[in-house]
């Protein structure tokens, strides 16, 4: 990117991060960069994550993971300010997982 940028703006790397435990009451991250909150959206394995620093657009990855291979995905509609991912079992239906977590890869505004 050359040595006029920051490292935060250099494409490639990681935007934010978060870790959380799905199955807690009240879920809420135990470690994260760049994620001001975690909502749990009501439903079992619905959960929305907001960013401290917004992404340019709504055109970048998100990868989540969880504890369990469970057919995880995160939704299409992905904004500039959150992103709401899921959780779901074998069978596809959503449920809450011990271990899950999610990263960002695009630009920030």
């Amino acid at each position: 990117e050359g040595n006029s940028t920051t490292t935060n703006l250099q494409q490639g790397l990681c935007k934010s991060w978060g870790h959380f435990i799905g199955t807690a009451g009240t879920p809420a991250f135990d470690d994260s960069f760049n994620k001001s909150s975690l909502t749990d959206d009501g439903g079992s394995g619905v959960f929305t994550t907001a960013f401290t620093n917004n992404m340019a657009n709504a055109d970048y990855v998100e990868l989540p993971v969880s504890s369990f291979f469970s057919g995880l995905w995160s939704n299409a509609e992905m904004t500039t300010s959150d992103c709401k991912i899921f959780t779901s079992n074998a069978s596809g239906t959503n449920v809450d997982r011990d271990i899950t977590a999610t990263a960002t890869i695009g630009d920030l505004a």
